[in-house]
């Protein structure tokens, strides 16, 4: 039998916040797989005090490898926690696999999360533009990311930047894509606008629609971005920030589709047929212990305590059955 091993595999980060919510996004992920999930970072997160992170340090992608190497795993199955086509994805992960001379274990490394077409991020990012309040009929939209070096990643923000204005019938003026920062030299002018350039052209309030995944050093609270929104904002503009993408519930299920993999998650009808067949239950054997109250008068009032239990437990099970 061949033996994998599953990773979710973000950039990583030297901020703890990063590393735990990657650990819970693993673990939730895990259970719609039916399988163990291993949080795993590129580099950085490793560098974090384990104190920090509940006692358990972090772990990047190179001590996967030899982990996964001396456990005997026949293939190391990534899922990548980016947007698009990072080269920490394309070459960076390979290229530490290849130099781990990790023999036949096999690496695959699952579709990042643009996919195709973008569709299901594209409706997590709806829901955070109505999230972040505002006007969005009048509010400038800013879709912002961190920026990239590889334009193929670039691209990935600009359409869903374009997908999103046609969704929502909002002009190119008033929606448009922006990097917190880019590389020096005309060879990365494809990031422009920077987000403070974008900040000071607009006319009004503003809208970051934050295309971040987790919280650290630029996406945190007190984050780069949230500083260059308080010091380029325009005076008395408002500028509001919407939630990061790995807040949204419906991203565990992108990331399960992208891995190909099946889900055994139970439906929430089989649920409900088990609390319901529970309250029919009790309420048969009310039914049965009232009948016979009459004709064992000596028990008569504990089969009537008993039968009016049963009645009361077959109820609330029947009124707190999951729903769809």
């Amino acid at each position: 039998m061949v033996a994998t091993r599953i990773l979710l595999v973000d950039n990583g980060s030297l901020q703890p916040a990063a590393t735990l919510q990657l650990r819970l996004l693993s673990a939730e992920v895990g259970r719609l797989l039916g399988e163990t999930v291993h949080p795993v970072s590129v580099l950085h997160s490793h560098k974090i005090d384990p104190a920090l992170l509940e006692g358990r340090p972090a772990i990047i992608f190179e001590q996967a490898v030899q982990q996964a190497k001396a456990d005997g795993i026949d293939e190391l199955i990534v899922l990548p926690l980016f947007i698009g086509p990072s080269r920490a994805i394309t070459e960076y992960l390979p290229q530490v696999f290849a130099e781990a001379s990790a023999g036949k274990m096999k690496l695959t490394i699952k579709p990042t999360l643009y996919g195709e077409d973008g569709v299901e991020l594209l409706e997590i990012l709806i829901d955070h533009l109505r999230q972040a309040g505002g006007d969005s009929d009048q509010d400038t939209i800013l879709l912002c990311d961190h920026g990239s070096p590889i334009i193929e990643v670039t691209r990935v923000r600009d359409a869903l930047a374009r997908d999103l204005a046609a969704e929502l019938d909002i002009p190119s003026s008033r929606l448009s894509a922006c990097s917190m920062e880019r590389r020096e030299g005309p060879e990365y002018a494809f990031n422009e606008p920077l987000l403070a350039t974008a900040l000071q052209r607009a006319p009004g309030d503003v809208i970051i629609l934050m295309l971040f995944l987790l919280p650290g050093r630029h996406a945190g609270p007190d984050g780069d971005v949230a500083t260059i929104a308080k010091e380029h904002a325009k005076p008395g503009a408002h500028v509001r920030m919407s939630p990061l993408l790995a807040t949204h519930p419906r991203l565990l299920e992108l990331i399960a589709k992208r891995s190909g993999l099946p889900t055994v998650t139970r439906r929430p009808q089989d649920a409900s047929t088990f609390y319901i067949l529970g309250a029919a239950l009790c309420v048969l054997v009310g039914l049965v212990l009232s009948t016979n109250q009459a004709k064992i008068d000596a028990k008569g009032g504990v089969n009537y305590l008993a039968s009016l239990a049963l009645f009361v437990l077959g109820g609330v099970l029947f009124l707190t059955r999951p729903r769809r």
